[in-house]
C-alpha cells in the first residue's frame, strides 16, 4: 500500500500539483469566462432567451469535481439552471469539514462596443491576465477551488474531514433558494465555508464580513401643466401649487436630504473592517417627467429614484429603513405641497450582512496562513490584509444557516461588472495554491 507524504513534504506536494495544473486551470477558466452564463433572472434579460448557460458551467464544474474523486450530485431548482456538488469524503478524525463554494452566473456584459480588449466572453489571455464577463467576478476562484481540490487529488492527499466543493446558481439577484440555500436544504453544510470572491481591491485578502444592501424607491407626485406656466408656479404673485407643481423641484428636495444623510454616515457608521465613508446611500437611478410622454414641454408629473444602500453589517436593517424614511418626513415637514403630498417610499430588497463574529475566528486565521504559505515570495507575499467585503456575497446565508462563512479569491471589484472585466493569471494560482494549503490544513491529512 503506498503511503501519502507527511508534513512539509505533503505540502510541496501538492504545491507542485498546483503548479503542474496551472495551464489546464488557466484553458478550462477561458473556456467558463466563454459561456455567457448571464442570470436569466437579472433585469433586463429576457429569460428564455439566457437560461441554461448557467448550468453549462456547473456542469464543466462537474466534471473536475469528479476527476478529483469527488462524488458529485446535480439538481436544478428552476430547469436549466443546475447547481453541483462534489463531496471528498473524510476519512475521519479530528479534522474539520469545509465548503468551498462560488457563483457561475454573471452579469449581463452591457454595451460590447466598449469592450476593447475583444467581445465580452472571450476569455482572451494575455501575458498576465484574462478577459471577459466573469474573470473576476468570479470564476477565476470557481475554478481555482476546482484546481485546488484536483492537485490534492493529483499528490495522493487523503484527509480526515469531508471536503464539499459547490459551484451554484442565483447568487447575482440574492436568487438564494434556486442557489446557495438549496444546497443548504440538501444537507452540505459544515465546520466552515469559504467562498471565492474576488478579494481586491485589497489584492487576495481575507474577508470575514461584508456588508448589507437594502433597495428602495422615491417616489414624489406633482401636478402638470403648460411649461409655460412654470412662472406662475413658482414666483411670488403667480398661483403656485393651484396652477402646477414640477414634481422633479419637489424630487430634487427629497434627493438632496438623503444625500445630507449620506454625508452624515461617513462619521455615524463606521467599521474597523471598511474604509470611513463606505457605507452610502447610492442614487442609481432617476425618472421623471409627464405622464405618458417624454418631452419638456410640460411640468413633470412625477419623479422616482431607485436607491441601493450598502449598511454596516452591526447595523439591524429595520432601523436603517427607519432612520431613511425619517430622513424624507423631516424634508417633506419643511415644503407646503410635501406635506400635503408626501413622497411614496417603496423598499424592494434587503441582502443581509455577513458576520459570523467569533465563529469565523479559526477559519479566517487558517485562510491567512495557507495564503503566507501559498503566496511564498510572489508579489503578494506576506500577511494576508483582513477586511470587510465591499459588496454583498452568499456568505450571508451560509453563515445564517450555521455554517461560518468567509470569502477569499482572485480578483477585483473594481472591475467586476464593468467594461473589459479581468483578472490577473498569477492571482488565480496563487488562490489555488491557498485552497489546496488550507484544505490540507483544515481538514488535516489522513494518517494512513
Amino acid at each position: 500500500m503506498s503511503r501519502q507524504p507527511t508534513g512539509r513534504t505533503q505540502l510541496n506536494a501538492v504545491f507542485d500539483a498546483v503548479d503542474a495544473l496551472r495551464d489546464d486551470m488557466v484553458s478550462v477558466l477561458s473556456d467558463v469566462i466563454a459561456i455567457p452564463s448571464v442570470n436569466p433572472k437579472y433585469p433586463g434579460q429576457v429569460y428564455d432567451a439566457v437560461v441554461g448557460e448557467e448550468g453549462h458551467v456547473s456542469e464543466v464544474l462537474a466534471e473536475i469535481y469528479q476527476d478529483a474523486g469527488a462524488d458529485v450530485e446535480r439538481w436544478a431548482v428552476e430547469p436549466g439552471r443546475t447547481n453541483a456538488v462534489g463531496t471528498i469524503s473524510g476519512s475521519g478524525g479530528p479534522g474539520r469539514s469545509l465548503i468551498f463554494n462560488g457563483h457561475v452566473d454573471v452579469v449581463p456584459p452591457g454595451n460590447s462596443d466598449r469592450w476593447e480588449s475583444g467581445t465580452p466572453f472571450s476569455g482572451r489571455i494575455d501575458d498576465d491576465r484574462i478577459w471577459g464577463r466573469g474573470a473576476s467576478d468570479m470564476k477565476a476562484g470557481l475554478v481555482a477551488q476546482a484546481f485546488a481540490v484536483k492537485a490534492l487529488t493529483r499528490a495522493g492527499v487523503r484527509l480526515q474531514g469531508d471536503l464539499i466543493i459547490q459551484a451554484v446558481v442565483g447568487e447575482e439577484v440574492m436568487d438564494h433558494e434556486c442557489g446557495i440555500s438549496s444546497t443548504l436544504e440538501r444537507g452540505y453544510r459544515a465546520d466552515a465555508a469559504v467562498v471565492a470572491e474576488p478579494s481586491g481591491p485589497t489584492r487576495l485578502g481575507v474577508i470575514p464580513v461584508s456588508p448589507g444592501l437594502l433597495w428602495f424607491s422615491v417616489t414624489v407626485g406633482g401636478k402638470t401643466t403648460h411649461s409655460s406656466m412654470r412662472g406662475q408656479t413658482i414666483r411670488a404673485g403667480g398661483g403656485g401649487s393651484s396652477v402646477g407643481v414640477n414634481a422633479i423641484d419637489k424630487g430634487f428636495l427629497v434627493y438632496q436630504a438623503i444625500q445630507r444623510l449620506e454625508e452624515e454616515w461617513a462619521f455615524t457608521k463606521t467599521h474597523p473592517l471598511f474604509a470611513p465613508g463606505h457605507f452610502t446611500i447610492h442614487p442609481g437611478v432617476v425618472a421623471g417627467g409627464p405622464h405618458g410622454v417624454q418631452v419638456p414641454f410640460f411640468l413633470s408629473e412625477s419623479m422616482t429614484t431607485e436607491y441601493c444602500v450598502w449598511y454596516p453589517p452591526q447595523d439591524d436593517p429595520e432601523d436603517v429603513k427607519r432612520e431613511i424614511e425619517a430622513q424624507i418626513e423631516a424634508i417633506a415637514q419643511t415644503d407646503g405641497w410635501l406635506r400635503d403630498h408626501p413622497p411614496t417610499v417603496e423598499w424592494k430588497l434587503n441582502w443581509p450582512a455577513n458576520d459570523p463574529g467569533e465563529a469565523a475566528v479559526d477559519i479566517t486565521a487558517a485562510v491567512s496562513a495557507a495564503h503566507v504559505a501559498a503566496a511564498g515570495d510572489t508579489p503578494y507575499a506576506g500577511p494576508a490584509t483582513v477586511t470587510g467585503f465591499c459588496a454583498v456575497e452568499d456568505c450571508s446565508f451560509l453563515t445564517r444557516a450555521g455554517v461560518p462563512a468567509i470569502s477569499y479569491g482572485p480578483g477585483d471589484l473594481r472591475v467586476s461588472h464593468a467594461d473589459d472585466e479581468y483578472c490577473l493569471l498569477d492571482e488565480v494560482h496563487t488562490a489555488a495554491r491557498t485552497y489546496a494549503a488550507l484544505a490540507l490544513d483544515w481538514c488535516a491529512p489522513a494518517t494512513s
